[in-house]
């Protein structure tokens, strides 16, 4: 063991020096402090942050749906996964997002502290005020778990830098201090406005399209197709325009859609019904389905018997809507309970003007239409 002495002179010559090695000066700190004989003090093992990776998030799928529940957290509308060869180990995953982004001190003091306490101060999002979806402290121990090495780039609007942190996490090896670790965080040009984008390159797990899709089932209570209803409580708040996540595979050079709204939930609709209404008052709508051969269009007026007719008051308007029916034949298996679901939280006839939501128009509880009152009579 080395003496007190010896310690103190290597402290002195690193304080002298012309730039600071701040790593080995934590590191004689530690060592400084641990030869107090009257006073004992915690100290963690860098090989902590590979262990606390592998058993709080154990699965590969849970581990990048806590990264797509911070995107949400962070009042993105959008985010968009990309997996890069990742049919074998080693592969990319990009994961990159419109949300507010993080500042230096959201970063330092907020990603990269362990066990951090914004999510309990800040339960809900400052700009949607979004319930917090995601774990609190899970999203830095997900990015460990799914690859060897993480680039964050973020950016918020009031800044005119980005910032870029370089983590590899092979240094966090046991028998080091974890504290004595350091990561490469600097500022560039802003290649956006705000965001987040997170390289996670070398993943430790094959990426099959099942698993792939799995995830976003993982996710598809947050994901919103259209915008929500919440009503803001003042004139200054803003209408949550909803949360989109996109999951992509490159492979030989070319991307695939794997899974979005498309293709996890509109694809599965039986068929298509969508037109509109002129300034004259008259319109047109079609009805198109593949699954079953159907194309037929008609006209719409303002009497069921003459199409002729004009709607006095209904102009230029658009609509659409889709069909489902919940049988097995018409809807895969691992879809059918998502769309359930979802059908159940949002399903009906939304009124939009100016891309917003008339209320109560289709809200829970609101068959404004009597569609469920007619299925039911149906059925009976």
């Amino acid at each position: 063991m080395e003496s007190l002495e010896s310690l103190k002179e290597q402290m002195e010559t690193v304080l002298k020096g012309s730039s600071i090695n701040n790593d080995l000066l934590i590191t004689l700190a530690h060592k400084i402090a641990n030869l107090e004989e009257n006073k004992v003090r915690f100290s963690i093992d860098a090989g902590v942050i590979d262990r606390l990776g592998q058993e709080l998030v154990a699965r590969q799928e849970t581990a990048v749906s806590e990264l797509v529940k911070n995107s949400y957290d962070a009042d993105a509308t959008e985010v968009k996964l990309t997996f890069v060869n990742s049919n074998d180990v080693g592969g990319t995953l990009i994961i990159e997002d419109n949300g507010s982004g993080m500042t230096r001190d959201e970063l330092v003091n907020g990603f990269m502290k362990i066990s951090s306490t914004g999510k309990v101060h800040e339960p809900v999002s400052p700009l949607y005020q979004r319930k917090r979806a995601g774990q609190k402290g899970i999203g830095r121990f997900a990015v460990q778990r799914l690859g060897d090495r993480l680039v964050i780039s973020t950016q918020v609007k009031e800044s005119s830098k980005a910032l870029v942190l370089d983590i590899n996490w092979n240094d966090y090896i046991q028998d080091k201090n974890l504290l004595s670790i350091s990561n490469e965080l600097k500022e560039i040009d802003k290649p956006k406005d705000y965001g987040t984008t997170l390289v996670i390159s070398g993943l430790r797990d094959k990426w099959t399209t099942a698993s792939i899709k799995r995830v976003y089932k993982y996710v598809s209570d947050i994901i919103q197709p259209f915008p929500l209803s919440k009503l803001p409580d003042g004139p200054n708040k803003i209408v949550d325009p909803g949360f989109k996540a996109i999951f992509s595979k490159i492979g030989n050079g070319e991307e695939k859609i794997i899974a979005d709204e498309s293709t996890m939930i509109f694809q599965h609709a039986l068929a298509v019904i969508e037109g509109y209404i002129d300034e004259s008052g008259l319109g047109i709508y079609t009805i198109d389905s593949d699954k079953i051969g159907l194309n037929d269009i008609g006209e719409i007026g303002n009497d069921p018997d003459d199409n002729t007719v004009p709607f006095s008051l209904l102009k230029n308007i658009r609509f659409r809507a889709y069909y489902f029916i919940y049988e097995s034949s018409l809807i895969p298996k691992g879809q059918a309970t998502s769309i359930r679901s979802l059908a159940r939280k949002q399903g009906g006839i939304r009124l939009y003007r100016n891309g917003f939501r008339v209320l109560p128009y289709a809200e829970q509880g609101d068959d404004w239409l009597k569609l469920d009152k007619s299925l039911a009579k149906d059925l009976c």
